[in-house]
């Protein structure tokens, strides 16, 4: 009995912290100035940004829907199909933390899963109004 209940202790310490551990690491996340500052300088090596999400369009991003839909997810499909496996492609939902939002884990799976070696995850740890249009990042008119 006592084993159980040492046992029981250790699994749900393990999924607790299992829990508790970032969703993205460092490497998947692309920072919110680092983007900015690319589209504004109009650097030659501007990431494909795309808009997974309900969410307004930063300057330079291609609209295709919620990745949470088939019909979202063919349209990142279709949005890469002629691009080179090594570009730089970053989604972006912001209508909550990039950590909780439904529509990133799909479409970045998605990028993953056709070949793309640098997808990335716009960090927007609270949302797209707080972490990007406030602090007056490039959005499309």
């Amino acid at each position: 009995m006592k084993k159980s209940i040492t046992l029981l202790f250790v699994i749900a310490g393990t999924l607790f912290s299992l829990a508790q551990a970032p969703l993205w690491t460092k490497e998947q996340l692309m920072p919110t100035k680092e983007l900015a500052d690319k589209i504004n300088s109009h650097a030659k090596d501007v990431p494909m940004i795309l808009n997974v999400g309900p969410m307004e369009l930063i300057k330079t991003g291609i609209e295709v829907g919620r990745a949470t839909s088939v019909t979202g997810i063919e349209r990142i499909k279709q949005t890469v199909s002629q691009e080179n496996k090594n570009r730089v492609i970053v989604v972006y939902c912001g209508c909550c933390s990039y950590a909780s939002c439904p529509n990133i884990k799909p479409a970045y799976d998605a990028l993953i899963k056709e070949g793309f070696k640098n997808a990335k995850v716009l960090e927007l740890p609270v949302g797209i109004k707080e972490d990007w249009v406030a602090k007056d990042y490039p959005m499309e008119k």
